[in-house]
């Protein structure tokens, strides 16, 4: 099973990538032209339901603001230290578990079980 994903500003290029390659259809909120770099947290989580995308990110700020109900779903990278790799890796996992319809907040880590 893949993801459909809107990936936060924060989330690296090569992690965007990797997530491609394994099936998942990621869009980065840079390219996305009613969003952008800089856009607030409420306008990704109202996109996130619009087209029914989990959203990827690293913003410990996106749920001080708002709440994980507002969005489709949310995994949130904890770990400042992981690879890309290892980043698509555990979410390729995740998804083999839990479909994206039953996603609210799942951390991604090493130690996401």
């Amino acid at each position: 099973m893949s993801y459909r994903i809107v990936a936060d500003e924060n989330v690296e290029p090569a992690t965007r990538q990797y997530l491609d390659q394994l099936g998942h259809d990621v869009e980065w909120i840079g390219d996305i032209p009613e969003l952008g770099v800089g856009v607030t947290d409420d306008e990704i989580a109202a996109y996130s339901t619009e087209t029914n995308r989990l959203v990827l990110t690293q913003d410990d700020d996106f749920f001080t603001e708002l709440s994980i109900e507002d969005s489709t779903g949310v995994l949130f990278q904890r770990d400042q230290t992981l690879t890309a790799r290892d980043v698509g890796d555990i979410i390729d996992e995740i998804a083999r578990y839990i479909p994206s319809h039953e996603v609210g907040l799942e951390y991604v880590g090493r130690d996401w079980l």
